[in-house]
């Protein structure tokens, strides 16, 4: 395996060591013809079918082009002899992200803002509807895969393992990894003999399962394989919901929508997703619209009866302060209370 020190194809020049993953080795390198710094991820498996997924995974990321997932060039797939052990190694060349991965991160954070858990979920719903939109699953959501830039936007990495949802369903064939993590992955994208699962088939509804997980950890600080979270034995749903204090219930029902144990029971798409997200944080007003209206046109009639030299009773004093109430609720009240969202 390469080292820090090494050149690459008299090309990348080999920086340091950023992690050690089931598939590849990622290092940071020097592009010394673009003159720019770039990362290498370096197949640490040599045999076939490791080989034909780590290919596929430059196809992958050479086919989405979007801000969330990180860009190769079209000469980013690389072959070269290694000077340590004279074998044949393939490396993909890929943009490198800065930042931090969410999974370091929670080392010293939690989501406690509702904003910025509505923010993150948007930006990752929005890079998986590209995926899922280029007929892509990525199988393998979680912290360690979600990268933080400096400016707040959030990089989905790591699309070793993605399925082409047009393929049909391969199981394991690599010894000692699996597909997705644990306390992560779906329900169908593990044993076969788990009870009452429809068909034990994945698709993009599997990304919706691990995303909810990952929102999870990335809530309460608590990572959902260790057994910390009990699940109810009659809805199979993860109790972890009092461990997340100030975030509203609509949002925590759209993540345990997300980790229904039964696909079918899950969000149908990433617009239906982004629709609920949008409810939860829309403006709207107390009173429906056709309240607000006839509270401006009271209130215009109330006005100008008291410019003509009215004099009101209690009851019109009492109906005046009501139909004020509910303009100040319509004008002001959720303006206020977003400024005030923790």
């Amino acid at each position: 395996m390469i080292k820090p020190g090494d050149m690459i194809n008299n090309r990348y020049h080999v920086l340091q060591e950023l992690g050690d993953g089931a598939f590849g080795r990622t290092f940071a390198v020097e592009d010394r013809l673009r003159n720019d710094q770039k990362v290498i991820k370096i197949l640490n498996l040599n045999i076939p079918k490791a080989l034909e997924l780590f290919k596929q995974e430059y196809d992958v990321l050479n086919r989405l082009n979007h801000p969330g997932i990180p860009k190769v060039a079209m000469d980013g797939y690389v072959e070269f002899r290694c000077f340590h052990t004279q074998e044949i190694l393939h490396g993909i060349v890929m943009e490198k992200i800065e930042g931090q991965d969410l999974k370091r991160w929670l080392e010293n954070n939690k989501i406690t803002n509702p904003k910025q858990a509505i923010v993150w979920l948007e930006q990752l719903i929005d890079i998986l509807g590209h995926v899922h939109q280029h007929n892509y699953c990525h199988r393998d959501i979680k912290p360690s895969n979600i990268m933080l830039k400096p400016d707040g936007q959030l990089v989905l990495i790591d699309f070793g393992i993605v399925k082409e949802l047009t393929q049909q369903d391969q199981r394991q064939t690599i010894p000692s990894t699996k597909i997705g993590t644990p306390g992560y992955a779906s329900p169908e994208q593990g044993e076969r003999n788990l009870p009452n699962l429809e068909n034990f088939q994945f698709d993009y509804r599997s990304d919706f399962f691990s995303l909810g997980r990952t929102f999870v950890h990335l809530l309460t600080e608590i990572y959902p394989g260790n057994g910390e979270l009990n699940i109810d034995s009659r809805t199979l749903k993860l109790l972890w919901r009092d461990k997340a204090p100030g975030i509203s219930e609509k949002f925590k029902d759209l993540i345990d929508d997300l980790m229904e144990y039964e696909p079918r029971d899950r969000p149908k798409s990433t617009k239906e997703i982004l629709k609920r997200i949008n409810s939860i944080d829309a403006p709207a007003t107390s009173f429906s619209p056709y309240i607000v209206y006839l509270s401006f046109v009271l209130n215009l009639v109330l006005l100008t009866l008291l410019a003509m030299g009215f004099t009101l009773n209690i009851g019109f004093k009492l109906l005046f302060i009501v139909v004020i109430l509910v303009i100040a609720d319509f004008l002001f009240l959720h303006q206020i209370q977003s400024l005030f969202k923790l």
